[in-house]
């Protein structure tokens, strides 16, 4: 049997449509907090409202910035700097539902 995600992985719900298709507000996506977030892998950070969810983003590196970026277009990268690389959350290693 396939494990993903450590011993301190966790589920969020997905706050936003800004990863569609793949992903869509209310989905649940399992998060691992001890996996590198690394250049192209998915996200979760802490968004705005606490209540409604995790934003999940790509993490892009591009000329030594790290930006979040989403699948749509019409969503604006969020630069990481020291200020605010808190919100990420960790790795999102899996997409559930609820059952």
């Amino acid at each position: 049997m396939a494990t993903y995600g450590g011993p301190e992985t966790y589920a969020v719900r997905v706050a936003d449509d800004a990863m569609a298709p793949r992903l869509r507000a209310g989905d649940y996506v399992y998060v691992d907090p001890e996996q590198s977030a690394v250049d192209g892998v998915l996200v979760a950070v802490r968004g705005a409202d606490p209540a409604a969810g995790s934003a999940v983003r790509r993490l892009v590196v591009e000329n030594g910035r790290r930006v979040l970026r989403a699948a749509n277009a019409g969503w604006p990268d969020i630069e990481i700097t020291r200020d605010n690389e808190t919100m990420i959350l960790g790795t999102a290693v899996m997409r559930g539902e609820t059952i």
